[in-house]
């Protein structure tokens, strides 16, 4: 198996790795830098996670399979639905709306709530409440 993001071959290390019901997107250099920060914010802002970003913004749309499980569980604690998720985009200029395509792969409840709009974006927006963002 590869990195999905370096391209290295993944070593497994563990049981749980081996025995893994999905098959291991990255490898342990690369999944250091994935560090989990808040419900508001998904990831700590690095160099590592900027770079994913960059390669995302030019299309490599492989790479939202990194952010798909926790962004998931996030929207899913804040009750979220597709109705009610507005999208902002890093760059309007974008080849492929990865941030959207992101989402349309996520399941989420179907049944409207009283649940308030939620703005999903990649940077943390200024005086915007209740928001994912992936990094601040």
């Amino acid at each position: 198996m590869k990195c999905i993001v370096c391209n290295n071959d993944i070593r497994i290390d563990s049981l749980k790795q081996l025995f893994a019901l999905q098959p291991i997107l990255l490898c342990n250099n690369c999944s250091k830098n994935l560090i989990p920060k808040s419900i508001e914010v998904l990831y700590e802002d690095n160099e590592w996670i900027r770079t994913v970003i960059d390669k995302l913004n030019r299309g490599d749309i492989v790479l939202t399979k990194i952010l798909k499980n926790r962004l998931q569980k996030t929207l899913l604690k804040k009750r979220a639905t597709k109705s009610k998720i507005k999208i902002i985009e890093a760059d309007e200029n974008l080849p492929y709306p990865w941030l959207e395509i992101l989402l349309d792969s996520i399941e989420l409840n179907s049944k409207e709530e009283d649940s308030e709009s939620i703005i999903v974006t990649v940077y943390k927006q200024k005086n915007a409440n209740h928001q994912v963002a992936i990094i601040s």
